[in-house]
């Protein structure tokens, strides 16, 4: 079988397992789209953003850097008494007056989940050499989404192994709405980063001129979520297969709470009455893990193992293939103003 044949043939069984079960992964490496020296590469430029964030207020490289392939119990970062440096540059911020302050509920890195100010610099989205690497990856998204795509500027996540680490919040990246499980919803704005679907309605034409499927049978990927394993780490990603295929149900459990501009959380005892199981994806270097924006999703607890480094990849699909000229995001993201034509 030719290598050119053997890669359709994979991006297909990627295609039927996200319509299937709502996440597929595979491993960029094997497929040729980067070598190791291009992971690396991409590692050691996280890390270098992530050290200068906490060298920048203070605190000196040799007492924060960690070994990426050494499996850890402790880090330098949780739990630092309230009068340390690390409690101020992992708390501290700026009010719009321009005053110093402690906010805990902001860190620089979040135990749970491993993102935060630290990883989320705008220097980080912006970075020639990330978005030169993912911009690579466009063509397989053209082919996952069958669609036109417009590529997000995104961030990485660092999540540093403790003994009091834990699974982040089950949740959707996904709005449950009523008058959607009447009406379904159409395709999104390509620059709406709120989903209220995990497809949409409408019939349409992908980048081949092929006619697609209807929402009652598939229709267009609203989002496919995406990481990009930068380390080898047993904390990883876990989902609950076929979750996505349950919005009527989950949405009439909590009430369809409407649109929000964060993070759905959906309790774990919702999900098991509903007979829905969870799956774990350990991190892995070049490992390239997707899901249906419909999935119930987290990262897992980081204990005893080495640290978990994601670079996220966000491509939305859109009228033609295009890219975002700024930061456009969730949660505790940055999210810049559109801007001006003039």
């Amino acid at each position: 079988m030719s290598e050119h044949k053997e890669l359709r043939e994979l991006i297909f069984e990627q295609v039927k397992s996200l319509k299937e079960k709502g996440y597929a992964h595979f491993d960029l490496i094997e497929l040729g789209y980067f070598t190791e020296a291009e992971m690396l590469e991409m590692q050691d430029i996280c890390l270098n953003y992530y050290y200068k964030y906490f060298t920048d207020r203070g605190i000196a490289r040799e007492d924060i850097e960690i070994d990426i392939n050494k499996t850890m119990t402790e880090n330098p970062y949780f739990q630092q008494p309230r009068d340390s440096p690390m409690f101020k540059a992992m708390y501290g911020d700026i009010s719009k007056a321009g005053n110093e302050y402690i906010n805990c509920r902001n860190p620089a890195n979040a135990m749970n989940c491993g993102m935060g100010r630290a990883t989320s610099q705008k220097e980080v989205y912006y970075d020639s050499k990330l978005i030169e690497y993912m911009e690579r990856l466009r063509q397989l998204y053209n082919a996952l989404y069958r669609h036109p795509v417009k590529r997000h500027l995104t961030r990485f996540g660092l999540k540093l192994p403790h003994k009091s680490s834990k699974d982040m919040v089950a949740h959707a990246d996904m709005s449950y709405c009523r008058d959607v499980k009447e009406n379904g919803a159409p395709l999104k704005d390509a620059d709406d980063p709120v989903c209220k679907a995990p497809y949409s309605k409408e019939y349409g034409e992908n980048c081949n001129g092929q006619t697609k499927a209807p929402y009652s049978d598939g229709g267009i990927s609203m989002r496919i979520q995406s990481v990009l394993g930068l380390s080898n780490s047993e904390s990883g990603w876990y989902g609950y297969e076929g979750s996505h295929l349950k919005y009527d149900e989950i949405g009439e459990a909590i009430d369809w709470p409407g649109v929000k501009r964060a993070p759905q959380r959906v309790p774990i005892e919702v999900l098991e009455n509903l007979g829905l199981k969870r799956v774990d994806i350990p991190t892995k270097l070049g490992r390239l893990i997707l899901w249906n924006c419909g999935v119930i999703h987290g990262n897992s607890s980081c204990k005893n193992t080495k640290p978990r480094l994601v670079k996220y990849i966000n491509y939305m699909p859109d009228t033609e293939n295009t890219s975002a000229d700024r930061i456009i995001g969730l949660g505790n993201q940055p999210n810049e103003e559109k801007k001006s034509n003039k």
